[in-house]
């Protein structure tokens, strides 16, 4: 991205083009997924990591962190100024032993039956068959008391 620096320009002198300078591009731009602790290893994430350290952009993405975290918008499953964050927003401190779904040991679903299976040839349950009319007075139902 970049961004356009505009100096101002002395009256009666030639239309000067602004010149373009490059802004400084933080290295988890290219490859985010690598700073997504839902995806990846704990080898790609200490890896993010090291490059967050030295990356030049450290101390104001870290002061942006903060800033979020002081109004209650803690990152979730990502590393952000080199520092990991669990799905709650918790700082994790041991990567290896992090899982971002936790296992799930419980047994399958089991449907149990405690009443009778219905027979495959049994006839439905007649249903009494109402006609509308538009435009006609409906007639009085016998099932009112």
């Amino acid at each position: 991205m970049n961004t356009v620096e505009l100096r101002p320009v002395p009256l009666g002198t030639a239309l000067v083009t602004p010149q373009r300078t490059p802004t400084r591009k933080p290295l988890c731009a290219d490859r985010p997924d690598d700073w997504d602790l839902d995806t990846g290893t704990p080898d790609t994430w200490r890896n993010a990591i090291e490059l967050c350290n030295a990356c030049p952009l450290l101390e104001q993405c870290s002061e942006l962190a903060d800033s979020l975290t002081a109004r209650g918008d803690v990152p979730r499953a990502m590393i952000w100024a080199g520092i990991p964050y669990d799905s709650t927003g918790k700082i994790v401190e041991n990567l290896d032993r992090y899982r971002a779904a936790p296992l799930d040991h419980r047994r399958p679903l089991q449907i149990i039956r405690l009443g009778d299976r219905p027979s495959i040839g049994a006839a439905p349950v007649p249903v009494p068959h109402r006609h509308l009319v538009l435009g006609q007075a409906l007639s009085p139902t016998r099932t009112s008391a």
